[in-house]
């Protein structure tokens, strides 16, 4: 098979133009790629993509062909039936992760043979902390429960929520960790953010503590080519951000925590320091509030650029600090998404 063979079935599969052999060879043989490889693929980005399956393929065949006869004795293989043997080796290569079967019912499938399969549930009426083997910590609500694996594999760390936990993640950037629910998927490296939902409304909610956290649906995406090229449904949350996934529109909503935080350890004579002006330009106390919460402010009318603030709002949360600003400039704030607005009455 040549490579410009594979660039064709890429190009089929994208427009819905494969048949069904086609179609079942091609998600096969996406399985071949690990989760660093569709970490590194971004949307719209198919050269990427057809690289990384081409130098997979490669490898693979070529350990094969070690232990195949001599070439002589081989006939050329069909591209269909190249690909099918392709097929057969990513079944073998996917067979070592973990992931889930079905979105609606949660579970592990996989390393089950590998390892033992813990499960927490918390029947009291009080938080309960669960202490993980890379020293993350999940502290577990009342009336809910967590699966996972006694030992991590090498490549991720992965488990399984359902209820709310809050997650206080070892950093490990060669083991992403993965917190799977009935709803989303919520990727980290290393932070804390707590995951919620609510068996009611089907909702899922994911607040970010400190850190970074990618948040998608739970739809079996990463067996599916095509969710690489949607953007929509791909959520990257930061500190004092939170979105949730609403089952019944398949949509996220993301916006600002109830009560955004310092996102650094805070000095608090530093703090109170920071916090008094004097006669201090609007952009300057907004941006001392940015570096605080690393919540981005954008000013909607030039002419408040004008206006200065002398005060003290070291003791107040971010939203009375706001009141107490435009309520001096003649302004008021609105919150647009993750961003807050600044405008005039």
């Amino acid at each position: 098979m040549k490579r410009q063979a594979l660039h064709s079935l890429l190009e089929k599969y994208l427009e819905n133009k494969c048949s069904q052999e086609e179609l079942i060879v091609i998600e096969k043989l996406y399985g071949m790629l690990d989760r660093d490889d569709l970490e590194e693929i971004y949307p719209n980005e198919l050269p990427t993509l057809e690289q990384k399956l081409w130098d997979r393929i490669n490898l693979e065949t070529d350990s094969i062909n070690q232990t195949q006869p001599p070439a002589g004795r081989l006939k050329r293989l069909s591209i269909l039936t190249w690909l099918a043997a392709a097929a057969t080796i990513a079944l073998t290569l996917t067979a070592g992760y973990l992931f889930l079967n079905n979105h609606q019912d949660p579970r592990y499938l996989k390393f089950q043979a590998l390892t033992t399969i813990l499960e927490k549930k918390n029947n009291t009426s009080a938080p309960l902390r669960v202490n993980l083997e890379d020293g993350s910590v999940v502290i577990l609500q009342p009336s809910s429960s967590l699966s996972y694996p006694e030992h991590f594999s090498a490549q991720t760390r992965e488990v399984s929520l359902q209820g709310e936990g809050y997650f206080l993640i070892s950093k490990n950037p060669h083991r992403p960790f993965f917190v799977y629910n009935k709803n989303v998927i919520t990727r980290v490296v290393g932070t804390s953010f707590i995951v919620r939902s609510n068996p009611v409304t089907e909702e899922t909610q994911v607040i970010v503590k400190t850190g970074k956290v990618m948040v998608c649906p739970n739809k079996d995406q990463h067996l599916n080519l095509k969710h690489l090229f949607n953007q929509d449904q791909k959520v990257i949350l930061t500190p004092n951000q939170k979105t949730t996934y609403k089952k019944d529109n398949d949509n996220f909503e993301t916006t600002l925590v109830a009560d955004p935080l310092p996102i650094v350890p805070v000095n608090q004579n530093a703090h109170q320091a920071a916090y008094v002006f004097e006669e201090a330009p609007l952009t300057e106390v907004l941006n001392q509030l940015q570096t605080t919460y690393g919540i981005a402010f954008i000013i909607e009318d030039r002419e408040l650029y004008n206006n200065t603030f002398t005060g003290d709002i070291s003791k107040q949360n971010l939203y009375q600090k706001l009141d107490l600003l435009c309520h001096t400039i003649k302004a008021h704030y609105e919150i647009s998404g993750t961003k807050i607005i600044i405008k005039t009455k």
